[in-house]
């Protein structure tokens, strides 16, 4: 299993131990909580057959897998921030640290992608001091991501909206808590309703239940890939500039290395 080639240490499996797959996925998430969870989740639970072939391996996990008072300054800072930048940094930072280790200039075919929310970051009027405002910064992220070839999966408003998707279409109401020209981020505990309405809730520290886990199954998440690619505009945006999540983009890379092995 993944979990135990990765417990004794933090960026296991080098390549050369790799049994089947030359292919990896790195995530580098936003949320501390709920994002990093899912996608532990999904690769020990609901994709277990492929844990030998493709690793997802979040580059903050070992700061997440601490109790937070037992986690340094930095490390705290680390699991909170939220800023798109930050992400991509811990992106760069952990491929050029571990670049030997994975021999990523032979392994074209690996993919980095960066889990995103809109939230308020495409908001040209919030400015810092430097005079740059929050959609120049969202801009030179994504930029900077398509020089390095790295993907993102991004959420509108937030990821909850993807948990959402798995057991539900979208209705009326969700549309009016998307961030678009016409309507400016705005934090709502929406979309935790909605899933505690549908018998799926997260804890109030945003954890997951762990008596929900079985209901984010692969029906679960194909119905989700599906909702979202009704969502998703033609032709394909690099985000949602209106109510949806990409993250389905991600799911499908993942699905399509399981398709292949299923059954073995």
């Amino acid at each position: 299993m993944a979990t135990e080639r990765m417990s004794s240490l933090p960026f296991s499996p080098v390549r050369s131990k790799r049994r089947t797959s030359d292919k990896l996925i790195f995530i580098s998430c936003e949320g501390s909580v709920t994002e990093w969870e899912y996608f532990e989740k999904i690769i020990n639970m609901v994709f277990a057959n492929i844990g030998s072939k493709v690793k997802i391996i979040n580059v903050i996990d070992e700061a997440l897998k601490k109790r937070d008072k037992n986690r340094t300054s930095d490390e705290k800072k680390q699991v909170s921030s939220s800023k798109p930048q930050n992400l991509l940094d811990k992106m760069n930072d952990f491929k050029s640290t571990h670049k030997d280790d994975y021999d990523f200039d032979k392994h074209e075919q690996d993919e980095f992608w960066l889990i995103m929310d809109v939230d308020d970051h495409t908001d040209q009027t919030i400015v810092d001091s430097e005079g740059k405002s929050n959609l120049d910064k969202w801009n030179a992220v994504l930029n900077e991501c398509h020089n390095n070839k790295y993907q993102y999966a991004v959420s509108n408003p937030f990821f909850e909206l993807w948990l959402l998707l798995h057991f539900d279409d979208v209705n009326e109401e969700d549309y009016g808590y998307a961030v678009k020209d016409s309507h400016s981020y705005e934090s709502t505990s929406h979309f935790r309703e909605r899933l505690t309405a549908l018998k799926v809730p997260l804890k109030k520290d945003k954890h997951f239940d762990a008596r929900y886990y079985s209901k984010y199954s692969k029906e679960a998440i194909n119905s989700a890939i599906l909702r979202a690619e009704c969502l998703d505009s033609e032709p394909k945006c690099d985000y949602p500039v209106d109510l949806g999540s990409t993250v389905y983009r991600l799911l499908k890379s993942i699905k399509e290395i399981d398709d292949q092995y299923e059954g073995n």
